[in-house]
């Protein structure tokens, strides 16, 4: 997801999305994207995901005032609605993802 897409992919989207901000250069951020990638399979028609190179993409880093990563957002309805930062289990991105689904 890019500037130019976010409107229509993230904000206007119908279903859960998860937003994973990460850097090239970020050892972490490749072990949350292999489970990102898993969440994405196993949640597909309920759950959106997408990535976004905080380096690449100054001004949605800077709207969601993203200071480190790996980080995760989840939106539901266009709004932001969870953040989870750093390395967490999968349990734990699982867990906030279900409770997005049941509101």
């Amino acid at each position: 997801v890019t500037r130019e897409s976010w409107d229509s992919l993230v904000i206007d989207s119908k279903t859960v999305v998860l937003v994973e901000f990460y850097t090239r250069w970020c050892g972490p951020c490749g072990m949350v994207h292999r489970v990102i990638e898993e969440i994405a399979t196993e949640y597909s028609g309920r759950l959106q995901c997408f990535v976004i190179d905080a380096d690449s993409d100054a001004e949605l880093t800077e709207l969601y005032e993203i200071k480190a990563v790996p980080v995760v957002l989840l939106f539901k309805n266009g709004v932001k609605r969870d953040t989870i930062l750093g390395t967490m289990p999968k349990h734990f991105y699982v867990n906030a993802i279900e409770r997005l689904l049941a509101s």
